[in-house]
């Protein structure tokens, strides 16, 4: 299960990596906490049969029910109720691309999923692999740099103005003499209470 308040881990598996992408997918928009407990419950057959996250979102799309002309993964969705539900089955349905090579994909492949914008597919990167240049621009991260002085939106930015508020946030971790993905755990840590 993910641990939202641990959330860096540079040596996870490729069945870990698969679940932390699903879990970056979930998490936009939402509660960190909830989210996690959602899908570690959407996920508990797969562990009891012990596939990988991926071979389970197969078997479920996979799977169609003839009279409902749904598949699976969009029953479970639904069951399990992780929301937005057209966006998460479209994400869930791209990522399978990546089976077995999560810890190579990059930052354009992955923004190139329907369902993946700039901020998941960072936090993904900024928690899974180390040196990460890149900033996951959450509403915390943007509290944080309206309180520097920055002018900032109040959610994540178009991808115009995302790179130059991720330039300036780096820029502040580099003052900080922080590693990004540290002080990105900081802030999420002291802003969600």
């Amino acid at each position: 299960m993910i641990t939202p308040t641990n959330i860096t881990n540079y040596n996870r598996t490729q069945s870990e990596l698969e679940e932390f992408l699903m879990f970056a997918i979930l998490v936009a928009g939402k509660t960190a906490k909830t989210q996690a407990e959602k899908l570690d419950w959407f996920l508990k057959t797969a562990r009891i049969i012990k596939v990988s996250p991926f071979k389970w979102l197969r078997y479920l799309i996979d799977y169609e029910d003839e009279l409902l002309k749904a598949s699976h993964l969009s029953e479970r969705l639904k069951t399990y109720k992780l929301g937005q539900y057209n966006r998460i089955e479209k994400a869930f349905r791209g990522i399978l691309q990546f089976e077995g090579r999560l810890d190579a994909v990059t930052l354009e492949e992955l923004e190139s999923i329907e369902g993946i914008g700039p901020k998941t597919a960072r936090f993904f990167l900024l928690h899974s692999r180390p040196d990460q240049k890149v900033a996951a621009l959450d509403t915390h991260i943007l509290k944080f740099m309206a309180e520097k002085g920055y002018k900032v939106p109040k959610s994540t930015p178009s991808k115009k103005k995302y790179g130059q508020i991720e330039k300036d946030f780096l820029t502040e971790c580099e003052k900080a003499g922080k590693d990004v993905a540290d002080m990105d755990l900081e802030i999420w840590k002291t802003y969600s209470k």
